[in-house]
């Protein structure tokens, strides 16, 4: 049976980090800049380095602003290690990149943005051909100078024209956006405490499962599951213990159960499980199949331990299940299989009772 894991979406891109890559390039620099003994840009570098920081701390509130000011620093930053150290050393190359940036970042007001790349497109122009081709112009054709200059204009110019068309700052504010709507979803539909689906997202897709009912090959299993004498646990070592138990067995839930299935915790000590028909490892369900998971799953609970203190506690849970097959509607399922529930603890509890 394959184990069910829970997903999360990934965190956002942060600039953040943008502005944290800068300050570890800046302090390569640095090294860079003591070997070559350029005393000028070793002290500009020292006070790049500590602005960095500076903006490190307020990139979470001031979003905008600090990437402002450390695209104005690296633009800086640019035209003097151009000038001191020649073209060919390459410090040039990153306003392209800042460029890159600039256009494409997420915000609702980007046209102070688009201001700062136009900036930085044209002081690459400039130091082109103030620093490369300074005393060497006399020797170009005009052919020769018409395309470096076409070259460098339309490396800018599809730059911008791309990101108009493409629209690549939407595309990220869109992705962006998108993840916090799932990540909202993800909140809303879970449970804060097990990390499970809740009651409220599990009742949802129990109304898509009502409209299976009575079809031919679509037959599944609702079990209610009860940890046994969980009051007494809460009362004897405290309701701290209590959730930590509750977070085990959610974890072993999650485990047992595959990624088609769907275990909700459908209040305090008590969950719903849902299981799904077609079982790759065990071929359609029915209810021997259904006693031999949940059996699987009781074992595995009962033989569970958390070390208290010098208490190792133990938890038993009980299970009751019905299928789809004779049923009309989800609610009359939900009803006998909690009732199957109850009929394993009237019993002797620590049991599976299948319909």
């Amino acid at each position: 049976m394959d184990r069910k894991d829970t997903q999360y979406p990934k965190k956002e891109i942060s600039y953040y980090w943008i502005i944290f890559i800068g300050l570890v390039l800046h302090i390569f620099a640095e090294f860079a800049f003591v070997f070559a003994k350029q005393p000028i840009l070793r002290y500009y570098n020292i006070f790049s380095m500590l602005l960095f920081v500076v903006l490190l701390t307020k990139t979470k509130k001031y979003k905008e602003t600090t990437l402002l000011i450390g695209f104005a620093e690296v633009t800086i930053y640019c035209i003097m290690s151009t000038v001191i150290m020649g073209w060919e050393h390459g410090f040039q190359n990153w306003l392209i990149v800042v460029v890159v940036i600039a256009l494409t970042v997420p915000f609702s007001k980007k046209k102070k943005f688009y201001f700062m790349a136009i900036f930085m497109a044209l002081t690459y122009l400039v130091l082109y051909f103030v620093v490369e081709l300074e005393g060497n112009v006399s020797n170009l054709s005009f052919l020769d100078i018409f395309l470096i200059l076409a070259n460098r204009v339309g490396l800018f110019t599809v730059l911008f024209f791309s990101e108009k068309v493409l629209g690549w700052s939407n595309i990220i504010e869109n992705f962006f956006l998108q993840s916090e709507v799932k990540k909202m979803k993800e909140i809303v539909g879970t449970d804060e405490l097990t990390g499970l689906t809740n009651r409220h997202k599990m009742n949802i897709i129990l109304e898509d499962m009502n409209k299976l009912i009575g079809k031919e090959g679509n037959v599944f299993y609702i079990a209610f599951a009860d940890l046994d004498d969980f009051k007494y646990i809460n009362d004897t070592y405290g309701h701290d213990v209590g959730d930590k138990i509750l977070i085990l067995i959610a974890n072993v839930l999650k485990q047992e159960f595959r990624n088609d299935d769907v275990v909700a915790r459908w209040g305090g000590e008590e969950f719903l499980i849902l299981l799904r028909n077609e079982r790759d490892d065990m071929g359609q369900l029915d209810s021997s199949k259904v006693m031999s998971i949940l059996n699987r799953v009781r074992i595995k609970i009962e033989n569970m331990k958390m070390k208290y203190k010098e208490h190792n506690i133990g938890v038993t849970m009980t299970f009751g299940s019905v299928g789809s097959k004779n049923y009309k509607s989800v609610a009359d399922m939900i009803n006998d299989a909690d009732e199957k529930m109850y009929e394993g603890k009237r019993t002797g509890k620590n049991k599976v009772v299948v319909l």
